[in-house]
């Protein structure tokens, strides 16, 4: 068993998506409010704590509404979203990279997360050296980069696209100087990446939901040795606007317990 990073980071162009699931109607004026409101209520929740949640991945809205304080006070490392979404090929858009640095820095944050979306073999190459050519700036503002290349789980030749990846990450992990934490879709081959975990700089790899239940994220993930968890929607299926406190907390709570127990499975 370990602890996780639980990944509330949407943005507004996905919040919608999020408030639909949670059984919330929403406005494009009152979204923003909305989502922040599920996610303190989930940050309140009792088993939402450092017991079981080493780290939160954050959206910078919430960071302007506090959440990051809210984090740190609670022992939780504050990682915010710096990327402002992906273009058509899947590799990051341009965004101020340095300003949302200093911001990061500011807030006390304590690391970053970029995403980008392997869509095919070539495109792996393309996606690590822009990640990893950001994640050395990150470093050097003395911040931790979660590199996030995520591979699609409908995929037709996932398993292909993956070991693609694998061999690109060993070239530029080989590369690269500093500490970094991996975020990676859960692989066909279920102990694909577990020889990056010998790498010096890979502080930790952790696997997103990329859209899985999460009974079967939480399977894929306890099948590979050493790795932990960074979901998002899979912490948050099954709860709901409409439901009480009680029900509302117990679902997230074994949600988390189930997290917990799959994280960091056998070698962790």
């Amino acid at each position: 068993m370990g602890k996780f990073i639980a990944a509330i980071d949407h943005s507004g162009g996905s919040t919608g998506g999020v408030l639909e699931r949670y059984g919330q109607d929403y406005t494009e004026e009152n979204k923003m409010d909305l989502v922040h409101k599920m996610r303190l209520r989930m940050v309140n929740s009792p088993d939402f704590t450092s017991d079981n949640i080493w780290g939160a991945i954050m959206y910078k809205d919430s960071v302007e509404r506090g959440l990051a304080h809210i984090m740190n006070s609670k022992g939780i490392k504050s990682f915010l979203k710096i990327d402002s979404g992906c273009d058509e090929d899947g590799t990051l858009k341009q965004f101020p990279v340095k300003q949302m640095l200093s911001y990061a820095l500011r807030t006390d944050c304590h690391g970053t997360k970029m995403r980008s979306i392997v869509k095919g073999v070539g495109m792996a190459h393309p996606v690590l050296k822009q990640q990893f050519t950001i994640a050395q700036t990150v470093s050097e503002y003395g911040l931790v980069p979660i590199i996030e290349p995520e591979v699609p789980i409908d995929h037709p030749i996932k398993g292909e696209v993956e070991e693609a990846l694998l061999y690109q990450l060993y070239e530029f992990l080989d590369e690269y100087s500093t500490k970094c934490i991996l975020k990676l879709t859960p692989p066909e081959n279920p102990n694909l990446y577990k020889p990056l975990l010998e790498f010096d700089n890979v502080e930790q790899i952790v696997f997103l939901s990329g859209g899985y239940p999460t009974a079967e994220a939480c399977r894929r993930l306890s099948m590979a040795d050493g790795i932990s968890a960074s979901f998002s929607r899979a912490l948050s299926e099954g709860i709901d606007a409409n439901q009480s406190d009680v029900v509302f907390d117990a679902r997230l709570s074994l949600n988390i317990s189930d997290i917990v127990k799959a994280s960091g499975h056998k070698g962790g």
